[in-house]
């Protein structure tokens, strides 16, 4: 495994930072390195904003202390910023863990590993940051983030219990991210996404966090809300069916050829509902755009292989999987959001 970019001796930083996405797979890797024992300091950016978080971050960035970025690209501006950092001898260090097959062009440098695919399964930054701490040694040291907490050693039986516990997360988020929970029917993944957007962040690290010392997974307040949300997403799904319109013959930049666009509004169940509707609408559109207005953002998925979605979303200054990307509404321009309002709904079948 080609993970070159990041130090083996983390303990001789004085300070660690990470720099990570606002979704599941971004808050994976921070709740991984508590899970080792590696103290940090977190910050959770949307893909838009990540340029300038590490540039802020690069200014501040003191002698022996490291950056971390993960589930997140940097452009290439911000790449060589990043170069000059790693040049200098006074032991700062930034390294990029990240899976997006639209930012392999950042396997240029040193530092940073783009790895989408490792032996024919599809990765997770959280994957990747786990296999590197995993091959490298370490070993799982669950330790409360509190400096009054006192230092708590574990026996080999109960880190062997912690690593399994973690690996079972970590395989869980991996799953959500690349939709294998999807093709492999293994609804926990899906549930902890669930999860994962119906807490607050902090309460939800703190609560997988202590998954890895109890084995509980879910809490009581967990199961009922997914009780819950199952019976809510059936109805946005068909609420949304009724609304889906189709832009056909839309050309757009990074596809060769003009594509029928299934195009429906929402902030909610994005990658439930865009994969729902692929399916459904299979052989009518090409790929589904889930248009968020309130955030100015398209999510766009599909299934199979016919169109990639990250090509299509990097002309657009965005970026993601083949098929699941986003980029921001505006980006798409006026010509995209006339073609909405002149689309005809589609047809239920």
């Amino acid at each position: 495994m080609k993970l070159k970019n990041l130090p083996k001796k983390l303990g001789h930083y004085n300070k660690i930072y990470l720099i990570s996405h606002t979704d599941l797979d971004g808050v994976g890797p921070s709740i991984v390195l508590q899970a080792y024992g590696i103290a940090h300091e977190a910050d959770f950016v949307e893909t838009r904003k990540v340029d300038e978080a590490v540039l802020a971050r690069l200014a501040e960035l003191e002698d022996n202390e490291l950056l971390i970025i993960t589930d997140l690209s940097v452009s290439k501006e911000v790449a060589e910023a990043i170069t000059t950092v790693n040049k200098e001898p006074n032991a700062r260090f930034v390294c990029l863990i990240d899976h997006h097959a639209s930012a392999l062009y950042l396997n240029d440098y040193a530092w940073a590993s783009e790895i989408p695919v490792l032996d024919d399964i599809k990765m997770s930054a959280t994957t990747l940051i786990f296999k590197y701490l995993d091959e490298a040694g370490y070993a799982v040291n669950p330790q409360l983030a509190d400096d009054e907490a006192e230092i708590v050693d574990y026996s080999p039986q109960q880190t062997a219990v912690f690593f399994d516990r973690l690996a079972r997360f970590v395989e869980n988020v991996r799953l959500y991210d690349t939709w294998d929970w999807h093709a492999l029917k293994i609804q926990q993944a899906a549930d902890l996404n669930t999860i994962f957007y119906a807490r607050r962040r902090h309460e939800f690290i703190k609560d997988r966090f202590n998954y890895i010392l109890t084995g509980q997974l879910f809490t009581e307040a967990d199961d009922t809300y997914l009780t819950f949300s199952k019976d809510e997403l059936r109805k946005v799904l068909k609420k949304k069916e009724k609304q889906l319109v189709i832009v056909k013959d839309y050309s757009l930049q990074g596809h060769e050829h003009p594509l029928n666009i299934g195009v429906v509004e929402t902030d909610s169940y994005v990658s439930e509902l865009g994969n729902h509707l692929a399916e459904k609408f299979d052989g009518d559109i090409d790929c589904v755009f889930i248009v968020s207005l309130v955030k100015n953002r398209v999510s766009l998925r599909s299934i199979g292989k016919a169109v990639n979605l990250s090509e299509i979303a990097k002309h657009y200054n965005g970026g993601g999987h083949p098929n699941a990307s986003g980029c921001d509404l505006s980006e798409l321009g006026m010509d995209f959001i006339v073609a909405i309002q002149n689309a005809p709904k589609a047809i239920k079948k």
